[in-house]
């Protein structure tokens, strides 16, 4: 009879934890592989992290933001009152830009963490700093909240669902290289402009922490390296020459099955304008 019972115990405990693991990954799929949620339900998140009890108000408060998204996308200056930051930064004040690429996926607010927090903080936490595995687009504290450093770079998962800066692997693609070209990036005061002139399969080292971007002989060398022809995953825009006066953006994500691998889409500033 013991034998029996254990056998029959055994049995019940095997079909509970198959349900368990088709369950969960039901849910893995499904959040991984079909991106049926809305703009607007991609940055945002199902709850606030704050003591408000109005928790409808805030929420109400991201989706007007996202709302006022652009009606006809081009590659000309949107409309100014695109991002309201004054409301954004009353959600969470760590948010302090807006980047828009037109014709991806590239959409969405930029954080940095505050002083104390760790840098990645952002990487595995949304933009009311709750935890979120796609995390929030972000820069580290090596650089600047005006985008007045040699090289800025800006941080996203590339999340096989296709939101965050997963779309940036499109650059790949010679034709979509070709004829798209445009990086916005909005802040509370200024709207910047990059021309993107470069998208490759880069190292995993840290770029800040790897070139002294404050030495001219350094940051030019650097910029060179920008330039060159690489026989993989490697688009280079022709005709492009960069100075040691001129400002990049660099946007670095993962490659796919490559964990000690990054993709980068490199942009350089083009205009800068009041934001009105």
């Amino acid at each position: 009879m013991k034998k029996v019972s254990s056998k029959v115990i055994w049995i019940i405990v095997l079909i509970i934890s198959i349900l368990i693991c088709a369950v969960c990954g039901g849910y893995l799929v499904k959040y991984f592989f079909f991106d049926t949620t809305s703009p607007i339900d991609r940055v945002q998140a199902t709850t606030p992290n704050t003591e408000a009890t109005d928790v409808t108000e805030i929420e109400t408060q991201v989706e007007t933001q996202l709302e006022t998204r652009f009606k006809e996308k081009t590659a000309d200056l949107p409309q100014d009152d695109f991002v309201d930051f004054e409301e954004l930064m009353e959600i969470n004040p760590d948010i302090y830009a807006w980047i828009y690429i037109p014709n991806t996926n590239v959409d969405y607010p930029v954080a940095q963490s505050a002083e104390g927090v760790d840098d990645s903080f952002y990487l595995t936490h949304n933009v009311y700093k709750n935890y979120q595995f796609s995390g929030t687009i972000y820069t580290e504290k090596k650089n600047n909240r005006e985008f007045t450093d040699p090289v800025t770079v800006l941080y996203g998962h590339n999340m096989l669902n296709g939101s965050m800066f997963a779309s940036l692997h499109n650059f790949n693609d010679i034709e979509f290289f070709n004829k798209n070209n445009t990086i916005f990036v909005f802040t509370k005061d200024k709207v910047f402009t990059y021309l993107i002139y470069s998208a490759y399969q880069y190292d995993d080292r840290h770029i800040l922490n790897s070139f002294d971007m404050s030495d001219s002989e350094s940051f030019k060398q650097y910029l060179d390296s920008t330039l060159v022809e690489r026989p993989y995953y490697c688009n280079v825009r022709e005709d492009i020459k960069l100075t040691t006066d001129d400002r990049i953006i660099t946007l670095s994500t993962c490659m796919n099955g490559g964990g000690n691998v990054r993709y980068l889409v490199q942009g350089v500033l083009v205009n800068e304008q009041p934001a009105q």
